[in-house]
């Protein structure tokens, strides 16, 4: 829809009620009184197009009952346990979307449009996964009318599936690709419930399941930290991390890691694990508002005070680890491979925000948690809000770019622009004072385009929300000449994208219980590795080395700089930023990188080891015999090349056959080390990749003022973890909200205000 945007009368009227409400205390109740029944009003009216009443909707394994001309359905109540078991067994034996194939092409063919007066659908969503499920259910719920599309994957739901030339019985299977364990579930319930629930369940009939089991105590993750546990900095004592919250990690690393006891009376003590964990929850308590911040003008974020977490967004992690744990460097290693175990990016160049967020996820007393029946379960629930409200899904979409509708301009202006064209005849066209330099308004994005010619529209007052990432969105999608003309958000130039992924899906022969495995992910963290501490012989004091930095560690991080002691160290919010935007504006890019070879070396190099199938309690009801094993690396050179573009990205390479069973031998020699239970039951394998893994986490990421939903074009949002913390369920699902309301919402900035405090 329209979108309110603050004027400077709007942003000089808000200074005079503040200044009013300061002089008078009998304004403040005066103004909250019109505020509430201002509220009260918009609740009672329609808005934006939105439905009167929520159309209620059926469980996803609900069965239709197509004779009926009133399209009844028959409940769950109508179904015996059995029968419901059989019935959602057989969904989630498929994949979540329709294949956009020759097979399709009557089912998708309205979803073409050349026009917006054409098009059906108001809303496109661009991604996989529940997060993009999630914002679409959302904005279904709203009354909207939303199209789905899925690129390369041929399952909405994220996960890749065997076919039958991997064996008969593996012709299907899927294999989680994406991070979906869920901390703080019950917190996560609450945020999935308005997009799920149904006339019989609030929760849509999915449910989650705590990874682990009581005998190990619910464990969810091992740390393997180089140096950590142990005397040696080549050498590793796994920490496994399980459900208890802050005082079984404190206790465990007292044991483990000679820090002190936390009290007996569930207190820190004075455990120095228990202090730093304590603290990294208070901080991520106010990520909330940091991020609810994304939704409010500029304007208005400028009036109000930063609060902690943004503060420390913009600051180095290790600066803080470094204070605050100086005296046990084992202790200060697990501390920081908690902060960031999916990105091998060491603190030294790691925000502290990403880190907090990281660290109270691990902090959950719940532990973690994973849906049952995986995320196609979670995917299948969203998918059939979207169809119940007359959307559609669609897998294996090839897009080419973005579509815009930019505004006519006057007669006078497309004659000096038509004069300065034609050959032999130059000249600047004349600008009024106060206007060089003035970027033209952006123009609408009314759709995309996708590679075999065709156009998809969203009707008048759509919206296109892109789920990607900022880097595909504005370096691969978004026009050549539009870009050049109008330029990216801003602060985008001077971030970096992460080192792109390659996923070694390996099927194993066996269940979970018979291969000894279970739904705790491994990790080897060289980013994190122990630092070398030395004292200085004459006064005793202590010299922190600096954390990650050994055998393994980023070439990436490593020659970015970053800051290894100062708290107060932050990145420049203002004139590097501005700089780069500006570098971006001009088409200013350098080639290749560092010369420097980044290269996977077995038994060092950061790596993630995964089991998706024991996670799921009920894998084996749907797969008998048969488990799943995802192993996670980042692309060495011979896979991409690093440029240091503005922003800093990463290219594909095409790479050999040969080259790529010559990695997945090393790779798989990896997991033989490490569990050796598992060699002779490989029954296939398969490498995937380099896959996009979003923005790096460093404080550039949360000082860029363009990374929020809406961007400089009308039309066109962004969502997902770009916006919160990558490798996250719970940052893509909150990067969905934050996307699906900031494309629905009409708002005042006195509206924002009056609102904000309720959200929280």
């Amino acid at each position: 829809g329209h979108r309110i945007m603050m004027g400077r009368w709007e942003a000089l009227a808000l200074a005079a009620v503040f200044l009013l409400v300061g002089l008078q205390p009998w304004a403040l109740v005066a103004l909250v009184t019109v505020g509430h029944r201002i509220m009260m009003g918009r609740k009672a009216r329609r808005v934006g197009g939105m439905k009167k009443n929520i159309v209620p909707t059926e469980p996803y394994y609900a069965i239709r009952d197509d004779d009926d001309d009133d399209d009844a359905r028959v409940g769950i109540k109508d179904l015996s346990d059995e029968e419901e078991r059989r019935r959602r067994n057989d969904l989630l034996r498929t994949p979540v979307g329709i294949r956009m194939d020759d097979k399709a092409t009557a089912a998708v063919e309205d979803i073409f449009a050349s026009t917006q007066e054409e098009a059906k659908y108001d809303v496109l969503v661009l991604g996989s996964g529940p997060s993009s499920l999630y914002t679409a259910a959302l904005l279904s719920r709203a009354g909207k009318k939303v199209l789905v599309l899925c690129t390369d994957l041929e399952d909405a739901s994220g996960c890749v599936a065997a076919t039958s030339a991997n064996g008969p019985k593996w012709d299907g299977v899927p294999f989680d690709l994406q991070s979906n364990d869920i901390s703080h579930a019950s917190k996560q319930q609450r945020l999935l419930a308005p997009a799920l629930c149904s006339t019989t369940d609030p929760q849509g009939g999915i449910r989650l399941a705590r990874i682990g089991s009581e005998r190990d105590g619910f464990a969810h993750t091992v740390l393997s930290i180089p140096g950590c546990g142990t005397d040696s900095h080549n050498d590793a004592v796994p920490f496994v991390l399980h459900a208890g919250g802050v005082q079984a990690i404190a206790e465990d690393a007292a044991a483990a890691l000679g820090d002190s006891w936390p009290a007996s009376d569930g207190t820190a003590g004075e455990s120095n694990s228990a202090q730093y964990l304590e603290f990294c929850n208070t901080v991520n308590a106010t990520a909330s508002k940091y991020y609810l911040d994304k939704l409010i003008p500029d304007e208005v974020n400028k009036m109000r005070n930063a609060d902690l977490y943004q503060q420390t967004g913009i600051r180095y992690a290790s600066g803080y680890l470094n204070k605050l744990v100086p005296l046990n460097g084992h202790v200060r290693a697990l501390l920081a491979g908690m902060g960031m175990k999916d990105e091998n990016l060491r603190p030294g160049m790691l925000s502290m925000a990403a880190h907090v967020t990281n660290v109270s996820a691990l902090c959950s007393s719940e532990g973690l948690c994973y849906p049952v029946g995986g995320p196609r379960a979670v995917c299948k629930a969203l998918e059939s809000v979207v169809l119940q409200n007359g959307g559609k899904v669609l897998t294996g979409v090839d897009l080419k770019e973005f579509i815009f509708e930019e505004e006519e301009n006057d007669g006078d202006k497309a004659e000096e622009r038509k004069k300065k064209s034609e050959p032999g005849k130059k000249g600047d066209v004349d600008k009024k004072d106060g206007e060089e330099g003035k970027a033209p308004p952006a123009p609408q994005c009314i759709g995309v385009a996708l590679a075999s010619g065709r156009e998809v529209r969203v009707r008048e007052d759509g919206a296109v929300i892109s789920m990607l990432g900022f880097i595909p969105t504005f370096v691969m999608l978004l026009n050549d000449d539009i870009r050049t003309k109008h330029g990216v958000p801003r602060g985008l130039p001077a971030l970096s994208e992460r080192r792109p992924l390659l996923k070694v899906l390996v099927g194993l022969r066996g269940t979970a219980d018979e291969l000894s495995i279970t739904g705790a992910d491994w990790y080897r963290l060289p980013n994190a590795c122990r630092a070398f501490d030395e004292t200085n012989p004459s006064t005793g004091e202590i010299q922190l080395g600096e954390i990650g930095i050994g055998r393994g560690s980023s070439v990436d991080s490593a020659n970015d700089g970053g800051d290894n002691g100062d708290p107060s160290a932050s990145v420049d919010n203002a004139d590097d930023i501005r700089a780069s935007d500006s570098a971006a504006r001009r088409g200013k890019h350098s080639k290749k990188g560092s010369a420097r070879r980044n290269k996977f070396d077995t038994g060092v190099s950061w790596i993630k080891v995964s089991f998706p199938s024991a996670k799921d309690p009920s894998w084996h009801d749907r797969y008998d015999d048969i488990s799943t094993c995802v192993i996670t690396i980042e692309a060495d050179d011979d896979f991409v090349t690093k440029f240091d573009s503005k922003p800093s990205i990463f290219s594909n390479h095409k790479v050999g056959t040969e080259n790529a069973e010559r990695m997945k031998k090393r790779v798989l020699k990896d997991l033989y080390d490490n569990f050796p239970q598992l060699e002779g039951k490989v029954e296939f394998s398969k490498i995937l990749g380099p896959i996009r893994a979003g923005l790096s986490h460093k404080p550039e990421r949360y000082a860029a003022k363009g990374i929020r939903p809406e961007t400089l074009y009308p039309g066109l949002f962004l969502g997902g973890s770009d916006l919160t913390v990558g490798d996250s369920f719970s940052g893509a699902i909150v990067g969905g909200w934050l996307a699906a309301n900031d494309a629905s919402v009409h708002r005042t900035p006195l509206l924002i205000i009056c609102s904000y405090r309720s959200t929280l």
